[in-house]
């Protein structure tokens, strides 16, 4: 499967700007563990569990469960508790998944969501969950 995932990345030009289906989203993330940076910092990790789950932090907060899904060409994630979801333009480029937020002007320095092998770390009360 991991394999599959890399030649699906491999496959799409380096010009690509053309979003992610959900299911090239889901192949390229699903079982996996994504880090979120943003000029150059890591912000957050996001987790990617099966049906579209994710668990979510901003790094040293609590976890946050949620879960995704498609809208027109955004990726949308919702989670318990906050009343709006995030929406999420993603491209895939050589160096891995760009991400532009909604609404954010086209020539921004998109975020960086790169693979991370390290497990998702939660402090908060779903500890274990």
């Amino acid at each position: 499967m991991r394999a599959a995932c890399l030649l699906l990345l491999l496959a799409i030009p380096a010009s690509a700007e053309a979003p992610l289906t959900a299911e090239t989203f889901d192949a390229l993330t699903q079982g996996r563990t994504m880090t979120w940076a943003e000029f150059g910092q890591v912000y957050g990790v996001e987790q990617y569990l099966p049906g579209r789950r994710v668990r979510w932090t901003v790094l040293g907060d609590d976890c946050k469960v949620g879960h995704w899904y498609p809208e027109g060409r955004m990726i949308c994630f919702q989670y318990e508790g906050d009343p709006a979801p995030d929406c999420w333009e993603i491209t895939a480029a050589a160096s891995g998944l760009h991400a532009r937020y909604a609404g954010t002007a086209p020539d921004s320095e998109p975020v960086v969501v790169a693979e991370t092998t390290e497990p998702l770390a939660c402090f908060g009360p779903e500890v274990g969950a």
